[in-house]
């Protein structure tokens, strides 16, 4: 028979001392004998440990209760070793204040032959081995498996949560309307007006030549002999046309000089076109967006615009002699055109714009475009746009650059 006495750990960290084969590892029937230090160190575990070191100790001081107070039957042979002698620590070998002198002396004071000392720590079982008593070294497989406490249930729940809520999160940006943050700009061939309306005003001209004013031959005439041959316009009648010409003449040109700069401006002036994306996992919230310009690039809206109501003429009508005996009607009216140009001197005097958006769904994206905005990318250079997203449902504000490159055109060789 061999009198194990186990030690704090063994109760705690292994396989249930009533569930374990201790004949198979001792080769020997068994006794297992509880120190009183070990009874109230698990006491101690079970009203100040926490998570399963806890759970473990209660159970193990309900089962001492039902062994030693209700007299149960235990599985296999159990007792109780009493505190050592105080005098024992006289002996300087052995101190109070360690757990491990308390086991070793109450093993040695029970003077049971064949007394053994089992622990899963070396430290108690050299000095077992120093006091002549036998030692017992707990195989790892018998460890307990780490089961989670319920409070480690708990905290890991919570770090799920916690991971799952971290992986969900909104990430906006500001792009350009391709959905990239570098926009290049080619500029184009401008216009040449003054080639072209110098061709449209000799075209023009071509078209309406000016009048003779030669006189010709006076002719009797009556409306039942009346042929071309006899219609003829005075030199006063012709003088009236070509100063007519030269007014229609001088309209015309001036709306088509209009119409001509505006083409032209139309092709300097640039709408940018700026979009709110969220590449995140989450909606945004309620999100305001600043978009800022550089100090020395010019911004323009539609209110940078000159608005101009120009004539376009009738083209004049020939007078002859038999408008006074035969009534004509000759509409002269002129239409009106209103032509818009854009004014580079309009320029903005801000350089920061907001913008708002509510609710943006992951994986979507709108377009900023309440207020239109444009550059004259004859005035500018390459430039950089800073933006800053403020949002409810972000920590911190996102921020970012966007960039616009005008790149020349090359000229064919």
């Amino acid at each position: 028979m061999k009198y194990l006495v186990l030690d704090t750990n063994v109760f705690l960290h292994y396989k249930d001392f009533e569930q374990v084969d201790w004949q198979s590892l001792l080769k020997d029937d068994v006794t297992i004998c509880v120190p009183q230090r070990v009874l109230e160190e698990i006491d101690k575990h079970k009203d100040q440990s926490r998570g399963k070191i806890q759970k473990r100790a209660k159970r193990l001081s309900a089962r001492f209760s039902e062994l030693f107070l209700q007299d149960e039957a235990p599985r296999i042979p159990v007792e109780v070793l009493n505190h050592p002698l105080s005098t024992s620590f006289d002996d300087p070998h052995f101190h109070k204040e360690i757990s491990d002198d308390w086991i070793i002396l109450s093993a040695l004071q029970s003077s049971r032959a064949d007394t053994v000392i089992v622990s899963g720590d070396n430290g108690i079982l050299l000095k077992a081995k120093q006091h002549g008593l036998g030692f017992f070294l707990m195989p790892d497989e018998l460890l307990l498996a780490d089961e989670a406490s319920e409070e480690e249930k708990e905290i890991k729940q919570l770090r799920q949560r916690l991971e799952k809520y971290e992986n969900r999160y909104p990430d906006p940006e500001v792009i350009f309307a391709d959905e990239t943050s570098l926009l290049t700009i080619e500029k184009p061939v401008f216009v040449d007006s003054k080639s072209e309306l110098e061709k449209y005003e000799a075209d023009l001209k071509n078209s309406f030549p000016y009048q003779s004013l030669t006189e010709e031959p006076q002719t009797q005439f009556n409306l039942l002999t009346l042929s071309s041959s006899y219609i003829h316009s005075t030199v006063e009648q012709k003088q009236e046309y070509n100063k007519e010409l030269d007014d229609f003449f001088e309209k015309k040109i001036l709306l088509k000089e209009a119409q001509l700069a505006k083409q032209r401006m139309g092709q300097r002036f640039y709408k940018l076109e700026f979009w709110l994306s969220n590449r995140g996992t989450s909606s945004l919230g309620d999100t305001a967006v600043f978009i800022t310009f550089p100090d020395e690039v010019k911004v323009y809206n539609q209110n940078s615009k000159s608005v101009f109501h120009l004539e376009d003429p009738k083209e004049p009508v020939l007078k002859n002699n038999i408008s006074s005996v035969i009534p004509q009607y000759n509409s002269t009216r002129a239409d009106e055109k209103e032509i818009e140009i854009w004014s580079p001197d309009k320029a903005l005097d801000v350089r920061e714009f907001k913008f708002f958006s509510h609710r943006l769904t992951h994986g979507m994206r709108h377009s900023l475009g309440k207020e239109d905005i444009y550059i004259d990318i004859a005035q500018c250079g390459n430039f950089t746009i800073d933006w800053i997203i403020v949002d409810s449902e972000l920590v911190e504000p996102a921020k970012g650059e966007l960039h616009v490159v005008i790149k020349e055109v090359e000229s064919a060789s």
